[in-house]
């Protein structure tokens, strides 16, 4: 019993850090997933679900709990608290991501047997896009805060969806530029019971699109993925880290990115169980 409590939590803990990250500007909650070692088996779990109802409903019930807590308990910190804490929060998320590449490059070689050189080219261009990303970012300003209705939260869900879907998608800096990030996140964190049921019927239109051609790529080109995953990863790192000044009081944040590095270490040791 113990055994089966221990990996419920893992389940729990790691779906709350997706949670967390799918609502986090320049983190992205499908990186996160593939950190932890369930990417592909959440991907699994909900396209092949009839397959095997009752364990897939045990394993995606324990993901999904934690991350609507996530998604819901740091709305409220992003509502609330995020003006004071964004930096370290930031940092924190880059560590992990940074802590799971090594556990990814070994899930990566289990995929594919070996990495090819050609692979590698995958990987810079994952790199190169997440730059691209950023200077989209930059030279677009941020979105003045816009009236969202219905429509608006559908296509706000079927965002943030792709962006648990497709690894390495920031989707928060999208709806920034829309304008929609700090309605979204209001309604999330006051439990709007009619924009959430739009985005969330947004969210399953767009996942039920993108869950099958993410399935098929990683059964038919694994190592590509998985090579253009770890650049998207190493960009994102690259891309979020606030900018801070260079002075002595600024190495306080090494706390956090050696905690968060520290922490996805663990969590990838036993994805194994997980």
């Amino acid at each position: 019993m113990k055994g089966k409590i221990g990996v419920f939590m893992k389940r729990l803990l790691a779906g709350v850090m997706i949670g967390i990250g799918g609502i986090l500007p320049g983190v992205s909650g499908s990186v996160l997933a593939v950190a932890f070692g369930l990417y592909a088996r959440i991907l699994d779990a909900i396209a092949a679900f009839f397959k095997d109802v009752k364990g897939n409903a045990r394993f995606l019930f324990a993901v999904l709990l934690g991350g609507a807590a996530g998604l819901y308990g740091f709305s409220i910190i992003l509502d609330r608290m995020m003006a004071r804490y964004e930096t370290p929060l930031i940092f924190l998320f880059c560590g992990l991501v940074a802590g799971s590449m090594p556990s990814l490059m070994r899930e990566t070689k289990r995929a594919c047997g070996e990495i090819k050189r050609r692979y590698w080219s995958m990987a810079l261009a994952g790199f190169a896009l997440s730059l691209f990303m950023l200077l989209i970012e930059r030279e677009s300003g941020s979105g003045a805060a816009a009236s969202v209705g219905p429509m608006q939260a559908a296509i706000s869900g079927a965002i943030l969806a792709a962006g648990s879907i497709l690894p390495g998608v920031s989707t928060s800096f999208i709806l920034i530029r829309l304008g929609w990030y700090a309605p979204m996140m209001n309604a999330l964190s006051s439990l709007n019971i009619a924009l959430l049921f739009w985005a969330g019927v947004g969210a399953l239109i767009s996942g039920a699109a993108l869950i099958g051609l993410v399935r098929f790529l990683l059964r038919r080109f694994p190592g590509w993925v998985y090579m253009a995953v770890i650049g998207l990863m190493a960009g994102t790192i690259i891309t979020s880290l606030p900018a801070v000044p260079l002075a002595a009081k600024s190495l306080v944040y090494i706390i956090p990115l050696a905690l968060g590095a520290v922490g996805a270490y663990f969590m990838a040791s036993v994805a194994d169980g997980v």
